[in-house]
């Protein structure tokens, strides 16, 4: 089992266990909370998604000391009865004020007090409930959950943090847990040896453990792809329904003609093994809203987004937030002056996470345009006979496809490696002009009235709201934005 928080999660965790506490303080009263957690699941692998934080006040605890800490039956029954009614799972929170150690873990007391209440609480509510204790030190913390199959305690396998509530935060860490042994990063073979220099012992050690998505195989997702293989990433998932096109041999690497009507997935995934072996591919030659698809991107560790349109775009967004998956968009674009000449050319790469704002609020999504992209083929038509969708396709030419998924890469790069990497901050967005030859960069933040992201939104909300594929509605048949991707359930805004 892996623990999933935001940041602002994690952060106001801290404030409340640890905010009346100095270094100097005579008295430390052990603190706790609850997170309400959604869940992901994926075959074997469940993730507790943290998606909102209820801390205990004074009068949810029946004792408190610097030795232990109580809630009252109240406080607990109102939390069962919201997973109950409402799907959560449950992470218990608690504190050790007074270790200072770098091996935080719990007491005979804490392991007394789970034997007895987690099987207890399985027996009361049925599955996907799930239930895991955390206590946190000043520096450490560890971290278990029960295994309802076996009726085993069992070590959480990594804690993840994502997002940010600052522009200086790192926004992909990950916690050590006690309980869990803690490897050495292992030296590099010689093959990816000379990269160390630039990504760190850290970060390298870290490429073959992770998991990274890439939608869209066109020209972007291509080059994306066949350098996240050469950097030694150690799982590829490729997603992209289409076969390769004649136009699609100016820029898709590794095909040829003879393989024009294959899935380009099936041509990348056979190249990738060729030239990199020790990577594991699963190629899904399917859209990004079939079950298989979601089933493997929600399970990543960071999506690279490599669509060519607003729907695609919109889906990912609302995965990369529902589920605290990394997401590194990526576009390019051109476009032609009066005289026929090109007037503008670039593209951009823009990291999706919470606490730094998404592709909605940011403007990068035309919501009519998505709604169309997500709507059935039928309705799709009909909205061409009125006119709509007819526009010409882009120009796209091989070189700003490697410029911007180089960046693209680049970026992914610096998020696994981690914020001692000195790979330095990892921003928001990055623009590139081709013409002007140059990159600049930007912060961003969320939108205090986002419904994605924003304080209402659906940030965290997992399983308990799965994306699922347009129904129509309307006299056009068109999907809203939030019916196109399924926003319906636990934390979605009604509107």
């Amino acid at each position: 089992m892996e623990l999933v928080l935001s940041a602002r999660v994690w952060d106001g965790l801290l404030q409340h266990l640890f905010a009346n506490l100095t270094a100097s303080s005579i008295r430390e009263d052990e603190q706790m909370a609850f997170i309400l957690a959604s869940h992901s699941i994926t075959g074997p692998m469940v993730k507790l998604v943290g998606r909102e934080l209820v801390v205990a006040g004074p009068d949810d605890l029946s004792y408190q000391s610097a030795g232990g800490i109580g809630p009252t039956g109240g406080f607990v029954a109102a939390m069962l009865t919201r997973c109950r009614q409402e799907g959560w799972s449950l992470i218990e929170v608690h504190s050790h004020p007074f270790d200072r150690s770098n091996r935080t873990t719990f007491s005979g007391i804490d392991w007394g007090n789970d034997r007895v209440k987690m099987p207890q609480l399985a027996a009361m509510l049925p599955a996907p409930f799930h239930h895991a204790t955390m206590v946190v030190g000043r520096r450490s913390l560890d971290a278990h959950y029960y295994e309802r199959r076996s009726g085993d305690i069992l070590p959480v396998e990594r804690i993840t943090l994502v997002g940010a509530t600052d522009g200086a935060e790192h926004p992909l860490r990950y916690l050590d847990i006690t309980s869990r042994r803690q490897e050495a990063p292992a030296e590099a073979d010689g093959r990816r040896s000379r990269q160390v220099p630039l990504v760190g012992r850290r970060g390298q050690a870290a490429f073959p453990k992770a998991t990274v998505g890439v939608v869209g195989l066109g020209g972007l997702g291509s080059f994306a792809a066949w350098e996240l293989a050469y950097l030694g990433i150690g799982r590829l998932v490729l997603i992209d329904a289409d076969e390769v096109a004649e136009t699609n041999l100016n820029r898709l690497l590794g095909a040829g003609p003879q393989d024009i009507g294959r899935p380009k997935v099936e041509v990348l995934a056979e190249q990738i093994e060729r030239v990199a072996p020790d990577v594991d591919v699963v190629a899904i030659a399917e859209d990004i809203l079939s079950p298989a698809a979601l089933d493997r991107a929600k399970s990543a560790d960071v999506l690279l987004g490599c669509v060519d349109n607003h729907g695609a775009r919109l889906t990912l967004n609302h995965l990369a937030i529902r589920y605290l998956v990394p997401l590194l968009d990526a576009g390019t674009g051109a476009r032609m002056g009066a005289d026929g000449r090109p007037a503008q050319v670039g593209g951009q790469v823009q990291l999706v996470v919470p606490g730094r704002g998404c592709l909605e609020c940011r403007g990068f999504i035309d919501p009519n345009r998505a709604a169309f992209d997500l709507a059935s083929p039928e309705v799709q038509q009909y909205e061409r006979d009125l006119g709509y969708g007819t526009e010409e396709i882009a120009p796209s030419v091989i070189f700003l496809n490697g410029v911007v998924a180089s960046m693209q890469v680049a970026e992914v790069a610096r998020l696994l490696a981690g914020p001692r990497s000195g790979q330095g901050r990892q921003v928001s967005l990055i623009m590139y002009d081709a013409l002007a030859q140059k990159s600049i960069t930007a912060g961003t933040s969320t939108g205090a009235d986002c419904p994605t992201c924003g304080p209402s939104g659906v940030v965290g909300v997992g399983d308990l709201a799965p994306l699922h594929r347009a129904t129509a509605s309307g006299r056009s048949g068109v999907p809203s934005r939030f019916e196109a991707v399924g926003a319906s359930g636990a934390g979605t805004d009604p509107d």
